[in-house]
Formats: structure tokens, C-alpha cells, sequence
């Protein structure tokens, strides 16, 4: 291994402060701020569950960088990060906004090596590279999936199946237990000793400030088997460093098992896993676990505690904690994850939509939530509605990160930075309030081509008019052989038209008049009736599908045998 420093003493107390939760004020009144009453999205129209857009319409018709929209986000955000940097509020930062197509902003800044005068002139670039932190815990998850499609794991399978040598203590767990932080092992094991409490709290966090180096395999294990769980396996989430290496541990021997890795020189290890398992495959160059002379010309070093850089976080922490990734590959990675049409993916669409799905509710705050390794958070769109942001953040001594995308936008962010008070989640959340509106805009432009207008077949019996309105599409009005279909169902108004997940595709959502609105249904209703109506010529008589490009589209009634052009 290259060494870029050597190791200094502690500063552990401000170490331990860096690595306990930020909660800023702004934070505070920007939550407080989400349960407000918002002109604009009434109550009553909450608790009819209006369907959002198709989240596949950006993919398929990506923003362009030169969109005026778009083109004005990205100047209010480059904006933002001048005041920032104004302030002193970073050393260095690498900040990207993308969608599947592309990046539609990345802006870097800062000295490569902040420890080292005569390395000015190295500034950051989008290959440079960072520690992510616990952004690094997504990449086991997305190996896992992968590994389920090959037919090595199951989410379901006993950790105990993989790892033979697991005590007795953990023979309950299972891979998704630790995928989801909900095996109830602690944090950072093996614990460390507070000697003075109660005079003080030292001792406490992560290795290797909590009096233990990293842990080897062994160590880790034997943990597992001497401490007790902080809660029993699915009564509370527990943010589990511990469990994010026992699972990167797990799959390592789930692929030794299978026979993948066949000799060589190199012994396996979770590093080499990576590197050929998902590094390689997406072509993430820039992502690694260690500083050697390859590398070493590319590594963000901060001025604040820079001897981080240098540690072997070993194979038990590695999964953890322990990688480095560029801006570069973050943004290749989060582009994978956007892509809902699938093409030439390396992850299925059913995977995918299973990762991207809520596993924990924090009912007491009524906000956060927690997924397969995901942070989740509300966001407000421009229409007032709340949308999650599935991200993970990392913070590690100066450096913080921020990996979060945008399922039902499908655009997402990435922060890289480095300074003393690194607080990527911040600049993270105002990333989204700066490009949401635009987002929102261009989503909805591109709805109006596509589905908003007249519509009327050809020999004059069928017609229809569709609109949009804050971010709902509605079927205005049907008509067929002069027949006003819409008032046989028995809403009798105007229904919303609801995407079933395939492109251009959607179900006249009717729920069930009586009890849509009320407010203890809600969503229920329109669940529970999307498909309450039979069918005529093979389909589902409320299913109204869309093909053809821009300016040549066709609506298709299915059970009217009718297709009408706009």
C-alpha cells in the first residue's frame, strides 16, 4: 500500500463529534415545513391519490442540458455553491445532477491535496476520488442482487448458510435482516470500553477512535457471539455497521462457494469481489479500497484529520465503510439505478423495483424511512406533493458524501466533499429544491406532447380529450358512437388516468365513489378498484394505452376496438 501521510495522533473527541447525526436547525424547520398546509394540493385532493406522471417519461425522453429550465437550475445551483465556497463551507466539493440520459450539471472545486502547499495547482476533477463513507453499504446490496438473479443467494437465505463459522447468537439472521438494518446487531462491534464513564464518554463510535483497530473476520465474528443484540431481529432498526460487513462477508463466501473465483495469485477478498463483480462491469475505474501508487495521484486528502486516507478498513469493515468512488463512477452507478426501461442492464427491472421500495417507517416523525441500506426522505415537488428521495449519506471525519436518487422523477444527486463540518446532506437537499421545479416542468411538457389534447378516430365514432393539471393527467372526456362513456362508471366526472408501470399504459382510476376522499381510505380505494371492472375484446375496459412518436401518436381503446389520433 502507497502511503500518503503518516498516521498522526487523535483529536479522537472532535473525531467522535464529526461521526455523531448533524441535525442543524434548518433542517428543523425545513421538516416542520413539509406538514404545513401548501396552496396549491388541497387535503381533499391528497386523499384521492392522484397518480403522478409515469416515472419512465424522462428516461425515454431525457432533459436536455440546454432546456431553459434546466439551463436555469443548474446556474441557481451553481449560484448556491459560490456562496458556500464564499463562506469557507467546504475544501473541496464534486457535485453532479443526472438523469439515465446524462448529467445535467456537474461542477467541481478545490485543491486535490489540501494537506500539501505545493500541490495547489491539483484541483478536483469528477475523476478524482473520495472515501465515501457508508455510501459504500449500497454497493453488497446491489452485488446481492445481482448474485439472486445468478441463482448464488436469496435475500431469505440464513447468513449461518454462508458463513459457517456465525455463533449461535446470529443463526437467526438472515441476508435481508442485514440489508435492511434489522437484525438487531450494534453498531460498531467489537464494542469499545468507555474506562471513565461517568466522567466522560471515551471509548464510544467507530475503529478505530473507539479504542480497536478495524476487526478481522475472526474478531467480527466472534463479536457477534459475545455481545448482546440491541434489539431482537425485526422489533427496531438499528444502523449496523457490524451487519453491513457480516453481509459483505456473506456474499464473498456465497460466490466462493459457487466456484466463480478459480485460483489466480490473488487470494479472494471483499475488495477483489468488488472489483470484478461490479467495479469492473459497470466500469467504475475510479472506485478502490485502498491508496497505492496507481491511485494515489487521484485521492482527495483534506486538511482535517488526513490520515483517514491511508487506513485498511480489512475485509470485515470494507463493506462498511471502507471505499473510495469518484464523481465520475457515483454518477455511472446512480444512472443504472434511474434506468426503469432496462436496456442492456446489468440489474432487472424486477430487482430494481424491489430495492426501490420503503422496509422501515419511522412513525414518530412521520417522514423518514428506511430501505435495503436506503435513507429515505420527503421532498416537495412544485405541485405540493411529497416524494421520496431514496439516498445514502456518508460522513466520515472531513469527508462527506451524498448518493441519492429520484425514483419517481428519475433524476438523482451526488455530493463528494471535504471539510470540517461536512455536511453533504445539506447541499444534497438543496439540490432537489433547486432542480425539482425544473424536473417538474420538463416532465410535464413532455406529458403534454405526448397525452394532452384531442383525440378522435378516424371514422368519427370515438373521441376523447385528456388534460393535464398539477402533475395529473385526466381523462376529460370519452365518447363512442355518442355514447358518454365516462358517466357508466360511477364516479361520473373526470377520472385520472393511472400508470401501470409499462410505457404508455395506463387505468382510468376510479376507486369507489362513497369512500374515495375519505380520510380513513385515502389510497385504498383506488388499490382496491383498479382492476374491479371486467373485460371486452380481451382487455380491461378502463386500460387506455398510447404508441407512436411525438406529433404521429395514437390513443388505443382496447375493449372499443378504437384508436384515435391527437
Amino acid at each position: 500500500m502507497t502511503k500518503l501521510l503518516g498516521t498522526t495522533a487523535g483529536l479522537v473527541g472532535v473525531a467522535i463529534a464529526l461521526l455523531a447525526p448533524i441535525s442543524p436547525e434548518h433542517y428543523i424547520q425545513q421538516v416542520l415545513s413539509l406538514f404545513r398546509d401548501k396552496p396549491g394540493y388541497p387535503e381533499s385532493d391528497r386523499l384521492r391519490c392522484r397518480p403522478f406522471l409515469p416515472k419512465q417519461l424522462l428516461v425515454d425522453h431525457p432533459p436536455l442540458t440546454d432546456e431553459p429550465q434546466i439551463r436555469a437550475a443548474a446556474d441557481e445551483l451553481r449560484r448556491y455553491l459560490d456562496g458556500l465556497q464564499a463562506e469557507g463551507g467546504f475544501e473541496t466539493i464534486a457535485v453532479a445532477v443526472t438523469t439515465a440520459g446524462g448529467p445535467l450539471l456537474v461542477d467541481t472545486r478545490g485543491t486535490l491535496r489540501a494537506n500539501e502547499s505545493a500541490l495547489e495547482g491539483m484541483v478536483v476533477t469528477p475523476h478524482s476520488q473520495y472515501r465515501i463513507a457508508s455510501v459504500a453499504k449500497l454497493f453488497p446490496v446491489f452485488l446481492g442482487w445481482l448474485l439472486q438473479q445468478r441463482g448464488i443467494i436469496s435475500w431469505d437465505d440464513p447468513v449461518k448458510k454462508h458463513i459457517q463459522d456465525l455463533p449461535e447468537n446470529g443463526e437467526d439472521i438472515t441476508l435481508y435482516d442485514l440489508a435492511t438494518h434489522m437484525s438487531g446487531l450494534g453498531r460498531d462491534w467489537p464494542v469499545g470500553i468507555v474506562q471513565n464513564w461517568p466522567y466522560d464518554v471515551e471509548g464510544g463510535g467507530a475503529p478505530p477512535y473507539n479504542g480497536h483497530d478495524f476487526p478481522t473476520v475472526e474478531e467480527l465474528l466472534r463479536s457477534v457471539g459475545d455481545t448482546p443484540r440491541v434489539s431482537p431481529a425485526w422489533t427496531e432498526p438499528q444502523y449496523s455497521n457490524t451487519g453491513a460487513g457480516l453481509l459483505g462477508l456473506a456474499l464473498l463466501e456465497a460466490v466462493r462457494a459457487a466456484g466463480v473465483h478459480h485460483g489466480g495469485a490473488e487470494e479472494p477478498s471483499f475488495a477483489r469481489l468488488m472489483r470484478e463483480e461490479v467495479f469492473e462491469l459497470l466500469g467504475m475505474n475510479g472506485s478502490h479500497f485502498l491508496v497505492d501508487e496507481k491511485t494515489a495521484g487521484h485521492v482527495v486528502v483534506p486538511s482535517f484529520m488526513p490520515e483517514v486516507v491511508d487506513q485498511d478498513f480489512l475485509d470485515a469493515m470494507n463493506p462498511a465503510g471502507g471505499q473510495f468512488s469518484s464523481l465520475h463512477d457515483l454518477v455511472t452507478f446512480a444512472q443504472i439505478l434511474l434506468d426503469f426501461s432496462q436496456r442492456d442492464s446489468v440489474i432487472t427491472r424486477r430487482s430494481l423495483d424491489r430495492w426501490l421500495k420503503p422496509v422501515v417507517s419511522f412513525e414518530e416523525d412521520n417522514l423518514t424511512e428506511l430501505g435495503m441500506m436506503w435513507e429515505i426522505i420527503k421532498h416537495r415537488d412544485s405541485n405540493q406533493r411529497l416524494r421520496r428521495v431514496y439516498w445514502k449519506l456518508g460522513l466520515m471525519l472531513a469527508y462527506g458524501s451524498c448518493f441519492a436518487i429520484h425514483p419517481g422523477s428519475s433524476y438523482g444527486v451526488v455530493v463528494l466533499m471535504t471539510g470540517v463540518f461536512p455536511d453533504a446532506a445539506k447541499i444534497c437537499y438543496k439540490a432537489f429544491d433547486i432542480f425539482q421545479p425544473a424536473i417538474d416542468a420538463v416532465t410535464a411538457d413532455r406529458a403534454t406532447d405526448l397525452y394532452e389534447g384531442k383525440w378522435v378516430s378516424d371514422d368519427g365514432l370515438a373521441s376523447a380529450t385528456v388534460m393535464l393539471e398539477k402533475g395529473v393527467l385526466y381523462l376529460d372526456r370519452l365518447q363512442f358512437n355518442d355514447t358518454d362513456v365516462l358517466s357508466k362508471f360511477p364516479e361520473q366526472s373526470r377520472l385520472a388516468l393511472r400508470p401501470t408501470g409499462r410505457t404508455d399504459e395506463f387505468r382510468i382510476d376510479v376507486g369507489f365513489p362513497g369512500f374515495n376522499g375519505l380520510p380513513h381510505m385515502g389510497c385504498y380505494t383506488y388499490w382496491n378498484g383498479k382492476d374491479d371492472y371486467g373485460h371486452k375484446n380481451g382487455n380491461a375496459i378502463n386500460l387506455i394505452s398510447f404508441l407512436g412518436e411525438a406529433g404521429k401518436r395514437l390513443m388505443n381503446v382496447s375493449s372499443l376496438n378504437s384508436t384515435l389520433h391527437q
